[in-house]
């Protein structure tokens, strides 16, 4: 390895080298010449190094995109710092050799690393898909989510649902819940929206005029950050009528399957925002939960630019790195208190647009991930929904509406039904 790593750095260095020194007597700026020669000697190497140097860790398969981002930064800042700062190294052997050879010696570092990356991935292909859960959110909103769960549930494509105490098709939901004990069941803690389980007299500040929760994602997160010292009645008010409605679901989830252990979620992930968390562990005191959902996810490799583009121009990556984060700070917690929860999780990075190639991408990086000692548990949460006939009945759902019109919805269940998980 180390002898073809030679050959294919040599020729990469000699292409940089070559057209460094040309372009530079051609008359074109060093910085410009010195990048033109790496970018060169960069696609040679990403190519090369892939097919033939790593070639037992990956078996010609490319590196992920994500390394050779990693390299272009680096190198870039090299490439275009070097001479500016020290414009007599293009002059001198040895600083033409320093400009040449350093790009060479931190590709050795990223392609290495690279390598055993891919290596892991393969690895973890061989990992069976049972290692995972695959879970969808929202079952009881309406009856389109209630078909397309249960349907997919049936064919042993779903493991476990989340159910939405204030949903439109509730009743058709516990029905179908009765007839399939086999499916895990988790509270959806809603509180943006929908009508409150809780006495709408004893929680105003969270009921817009219609009586309906409209408490936004924003609000609780300024909740969450604002310092206890600097409350004021309105604040505190407000924190008193969260537990209220969370307490009310918590417990008609226990009233309904008095069988079943307490396991939850949120709605827009909001079970995670601290200052629902306090809530919830304030309750664990008082009753025992069992689980509780984390998004710890790791990144998925192989999305394509048109998904990352997605990713980006939707904001999903902040999403991401917000709730990965709690999710890490909250974990400590809830070894303390023993409550369970998965090791890993997809469909934050993605959420709403898990077709085919998110699907398989984010299953793929979870396989990897659980090398890493034991097989640990992993939820791939999806939406799927059947075309919604009858959009008014999400009246009360008005950010939700919008979501389940998407034919992404559709796109999901048939990304589970291709076997792309």
């Amino acid at each position: 390895m180390l002898i073809r790593y030679c050959l294919v750095g040599g020729l990469a260095a000699a292409i940089h080298l070559g057209l460094l020194i040309g372009l530079a007597r051609l008359g074109l700026p060093v910085p410009l010449a010195n990048l033109s020669g790496y970018l060169a000697a960069l696609l040679w190497g990403y190519l090369m190094h892939a097919l033939l140097t790593f070639r037992h860790q990956t078996e010609g398969e490319r590196f992920p995109r994500r390394w050779l981002l990693l390299q272009v930064l680096i190198n870039l800042s090299l490439s275009v710092g070097l001479p500016q700062l020290l414009p007599e190294l293009a002059f001198h052997s040895i600083g033409l050799g320093l400009l040449v050879f350093t790009p060479t010696a931190v590709n050795a570092l990223v392609w290495w690393l690279a390598a055993e990356h891919v290596r892991s991935l393969r690895c973890g292909d061989r990992i069976k898909a049972s290692a995972l859960q695959f879970h969808a959110d929202d079952l009881g909103l309406c009856s389109a989510v209630n078909l397309s769960i249960f349907s997919l549930a049936d064919r042993g494509l779903l493991q476990g649902t989340s159910v939405m105490l204030n949903g439109v098709a509730l009743n058709d939901a516990i029905e179908g819940l009765r007839q399939r004990p086999q499916l895990n069941l988790v509270l959806h803690l809603v509180l943006t929206e929908g009508l409150p389980l809780a006495d709408p007299c004893a929680i105003p500040s969270l009921l817009d005029h219609n009586g309906q929760l409209q408490v936004s994602v924003a609000q609780l997160m300024l909740l969450s950050l604002w310092p206890r010292r600097w409350d004021w009645p309105a604040l505190r008010q407000q924190r008193y009528e969260l537990r209220q409605e969370i307490y009310c679901q918590l417990k008609r989830f226990q009233e309904l399957w008095p069988q079943r252990p307490l396991q939850l979620d949120g709605h827009q992930h909001v079970h995670l925002l601290p200052v629902v968390w306090d809530q919830l562990m304030a309750y664990s005191s008082e009753q025992p939960i069992s689980w509780i959902r984390t998004v710890d996810e790791p990144i998925p490799v192989g999305l394509t630019l048109q998904a990352w583009w997605s990713v980006l121009c939707g904001g999903g990556w902040l999403k991401w790195l917000l709730l990965v984060f709690l999710s890490r700070c909250q974990r400590d917690t809830l070894i303390s208190r023993g409550i369970s929860t998965n090791r890993w999780f997809a469909g934050v990075l993605c959420t709403g647009r898990m077709g085919r190639d998110a699907l398989k991408a984010s299953v793929r990086s979870l396989r990897a991930s659980q090398l890493d000692g034991p097989q640990k548990s992993a939820l791939v949460l999806l939406h799927p929904a059947l075309p919604l006939r009858h959009p008014q009945e999400l009246k009360a759902f008005e950010k939700s509406q919008g979501f389940y019109q998407s034919r992404w919805r559709q796109l999901e269940a048939q990304a589970l039904e291709s076997g792309a998980g």
